[in-house]
């Protein structure tokens, strides 16, 4: 499957969601997380969920981490770029024009220093490779991480066969989590 044709259907399928079912899936994969042993693990990158695209609720995720010590970082788009926006409990957020939560109040740090980055997706094929929104934003971010930093997929969606048109660009995750499944490529 194309990128393009997987990007189509997997937004469509996820539009017809019901917040009842969002809640219930996000719960799922957010007690699958709690399954990791994340131990030598401190700081975690995890995106905001943009509530009128039905993506994972993140917020129990975000509150369960840092009730165990870990360090959070949000993702900001700064025109074509995204920074890591190092927040602490209690954060707040603005909706940016295209509706997507921000942090307010943040001390950016570098990529390499990110040891987890949970990664928002539509879809991911067998061999890891990801399809999100397009704009490149999180392939330039992983790039910058460190090669042992974890890259964890949250997706409602099940892996398909294969992206055809994948490239060498595209950075490949080491493990997803649906509400069914943890996978590890």
């Amino acid at each position: 499957m194309l990128k393009s044709d997987a990007r189509k259907y997997y937004r469509n399928l996820r539009k017809q969601f019901s917040k009842d079912e969002v809640a219930k899936m996000s719960n799922q994969i957010f007690e699958k997380i709690k399954q990791f042993n994340f131990s030598e693990d401190q700081t975690f990158h995890i995106f905001l969920p943009i509530d009128k695209n039905n993506e994972i609720i993140t917020y129990p995720i975000i509150q369960w981490l840092q009730e165990n010590g870990k360090t959070i970082v949000l993702p900001l788009v700064i025109e074509n770029d995204m920074i890591n926006c190092k927040v602490e409990p209690g954060f707040t957020t603005r909706l940016s024009p295209l509706q997507i939560p921000e942090p307010t109040d943040y001390m950016e740090i570098t990529s390499d220093k990110i040891d987890v980055v949970f990664v928002p997706m539509f879809v991911t094929d067998r061999q890891g490779n990801r399809v999100g929104y397009g704009g490149g934003y999180y392939d330039k971010f992983l790039a910058r991480c460190r090669p042992e930093t974890k890259k964890i997929g949250l997706t409602y969606f099940r892996p398909i066969d294969s992206i055809d048109d994948a490239y060498k660009g595209d950075i490949a995750l080491d493990y997803l989590i649906t509400p069914e499944e943890m996978v590890s490529f």
